[in-house]
This record gives structure tokens, C-alpha cells and sequence, in this order.
């Protein structure tokens, strides 16, 4: 006859995560299992607290049974299936380990007579003569979400140029940027754990963490950037005025019009370090000019290369992060280098030097 034991914990402390990779899984089922004060737990010695934990023995009163962890973020009923078939042959019976334990896969799991274990302290375990079937924990709120498809787009891409406006700081924390970027408390939480996660940024205590790997979170904001769909093109032609001069009239435009208006590429690197001539005035802008300021800055409108570019972003979080320099608002340096890439007229060696000019994402 199964003996059924039922334990209740109060919560010590809180804990509320989202676990995105098996790194992650692993290492907070090692620190659940080695706090565990009711179920006793027996980890051999392993060299690194990272390190998989691939053998198991769960001790209660005088039982003993010898499992083996199989770790799945999300796992599909053939996946518990094929685990469920791979403990024939066995010593050690398998252990499913999840971030969180729904009643679907429960049911699924104890149907099969499967042993499964989430982050949250849910427990499931059947054995002749034995079986453990513990809630979660009071405190623990565990779960998985998918790596966010690509972080440098919409709201997600606030987070990152706020973070690369300061690459000398030493801590951050996620109610700043919140503030700072206007996204959601969920959202800046979320990339800034997939930015610890990729190795972008460390935390330096339970509420702060800074950036570790600049250069790295450059390189990928570059390469997961997609300009011509984040943004949309006006083309204009002028005659006489210097790209300076064209910058110096949109700025005045943008002032009286009350426009948000940010500076970029060519102009912008210039302007910040100077390396090639810029032959182009381009900027970001809420909106374009109307017939009668087109008419007053004597821009005409071209299919064209032209001397002006204005960018309409689809996330206005472009402008959240700029600099005054010679009175001209600029992007941030890092947007700067990113929209310089691919551009043509020496616009990559423009951004090359400012990314190697020791001011570069510097405040």
C-alpha cells in the first residue's frame, strides 16, 4: 500500500524568475535541491556548481531510490514518452527536471509513472510502496519563456541604447531603465536577463548588473538590425548649403515645429569624431516637413540619392537617447555606428573610427 506524504513550507524568501536556457535550469534545480530542508537530496562531488547533475539519490525515512535527471526546458508528450522508454535497462530511474510543472504535463507524467520536479519545489514521485506528491512552494515563481527573438527591435532596442550611452558605468539598475526607456517593468526585465544570459552584462548583486562585453552587444546589435524595415526614407535635393548648414536648418525647423529630431550617420559621426566628409545630412524625425517648410529650407523632393535623408522610426525610442554637440541633437553614438553600416561614401570607416575613439559610448 503507497504511503502519501504532503509537506507545506512557509516562504523564506521570494523568488520569481524566468529560466530561457538549460544553463539556467540547471543551476537553480542544484540550488533547490541543496536548500531542500524536507526532501533530502544526496549530489556526488562535482568540480564546478554549474556543472550537470547526472545521478541523484532521494532519501526518505529508510527508502532510497537512485535517479537521473533529464532536463527539458519545455518538453512535448513525445519527449516525456521517449524518457519514459529510456528507464528500461536502467539503475537509475529518470527524474524530469522543468522551470515549471503545468497540470497537463503532471497528468501525462503520472500516467507513466514518470518522476518529475520543477523549479518551484513541485514534486511528483511513485514508487512501489512509495509516493511523494508535494505542491509547489510557497515563494517560488518559475517559468520558462522562449529567447526573445531579436532585441533590437521596437521597445526592446530602448534598453540596449540605453545601456550603450554609458559603457564606463558601473551598475544598473532595471527601475532605470524602465524609467528611462518608458517599456514595461516585463520588458526590461526580460532583456536584461537575456543579456546576462548571452554574456552582454553581469550582475553585481540581486538588483544590479552591469555591461561586460560592449564591443560583443555592438557586434550584435549590427548584425540583428534591419534598417529599411524599422525605418522609412524622405530623399530631398538642395543646392548650395553645406551638409552642416542643411543640418543647422533642420534643427531650427525641428525647434520651432516642435519636432523630435536626432541627428545620424554621416553627419552625426562627423560631428562626434570627425573621420570622412559627410556628403549627406541625414536624421531621424517624427514627422516630415510640410509643403511650406520644405518651401522655406528649399528641399525638393527626389527619387534620387539627394543631400538630405529623413528617417521615419518605427519606435520613437530613437529619441529618448541624445546629445547636444555644437548645438545639433544628435542620436546615440552606438545608433550612430549601427546606421552607418552598409551605407556607402565611407560611411563604414566613419563608424569604425568613432566605435575605436576613446569617447565612444562614453557620457
Amino acid at each position: 500500500m503507497g504511503a502519501y506524504y504532503c509537506f507545506v513550507k512557509t516562504a523564506i524568501f521570494s523568488k520569481n524568475e524566468i529560466i530561457r536556457s538549460e544553463i539556467e535550469l540547471i543551476r537553480h534545480f542544484r540550488e533547490l535541491i541543496e536548500d531542500e530542508p524536507e526532501l533530502t537530496w544526496d549530489i556526488p562531488e562535482q568540480a564546478h556548481p554549474l556543472e550537470q547533475v547526472t545521478d541523484l539519490e532521494f532519501r526518505l525515512d529508510n527508502r532510497s531510490i537512485r535517479f537521473r535527471p533529464e532536463y527539458s526546458l519545455k518538453p512535448s508528450e513525445k519527449e516525456i514518452e521517449s524518457i519514459h522508454a529510456a528507464r528500461r535497462g536502467s539503475n537509475n530511474r529518470p527524474l524530469l527536471v522543468v522551470p515549471e510543472l503545468n497540470s497537463r504535463m503532471l497528468e501525462f507524467c503520472r500516467a507513466r509513472g514518470l518522476a518529475v520536479i520543477d523549479l518551484n519545489g513541485r514534486v511528483y514521485i511513485r514508487a512501489p510502496s512509495l509516493l511523494v506528491d508535494r505542491r509547489a512552494l510557497p515563494g517560488r515563481h518559475f517559468r520558462y519563456e522562449l529567447e526573445p527573438r531579436n532585441v533590437f527591435v521596437g521597445k526592446s532596442a530602448r534598453i540596449v541604447r540605453s545601456l550603450l550611452t554609458d559603457r564606463i558605468r558601473k551598475d544598473w539598475t532595471q527601475a532605470e531603465l524602465v524609467e528611462r526607456t518608458k517599456a514595461s517593468a516585463g520588458l526590461v526585465s526580460r532583456i536584461v536577463q537575456h543579456l546576462i544570459a548571452q554574456g552582454y552584462a553581469d550582475k553585481t548583486s540581486s538588483r544590479t548588473f552591469r555591461l561586460s562585453d560592449v564591443d560583443g552587444l555592438v557586434d550584435a546589435w549590427i548584425k540583428g538590425d534591419d534598417f529599411k524595415r524599422r525605418t522609412s526614407v524622405a530623399r530631398f535635393n538642395t543646392f548650395g548649403d553645406s551638409p552642416l548648414d542643411l543640418a543647422r536648418k533642420l534643427q531650427d525647423w525641428a525647434t520651432t515645429e516642435s519636432v523630435p529630431l536626432a541627428f545620424t550617420q554621416w553627419i552625426a559621426g562627423w560631428l562626434r569624431h570627425p573621420y570622412t566628409e559627410p556628403v549627406i545630412t541625414s536624421a531621424y524625425v517624427a514627422r516630415l516637413p510640410d509643403s511650406a517648410s520644405l518651401e522655406q529650407l528649399s528641399l525638393r523632393p527626389v527619387n534620387d540619392v539627394g543631400k538630405v535623408w529623413l528617417f521615419i522610426p518605427d519606435d520613437e525610442g530613437v529619441f529618448l537617447e541624445t546629445r547636444l554637440v555644437n548645438e545639433l541633437n544628435l542620436a546615440s553614438d552606438a545608433q550612430i555606428v549601427v546606421d552607418l553600416q552598409g551605407t556607402g561614401l565611407r560611411g563604414p570607416d566613419q563608424a569604425q573610427a568613432l566605435r575605436t575613439w576613446e569617447g565612444f559610448c562614453r557620457p
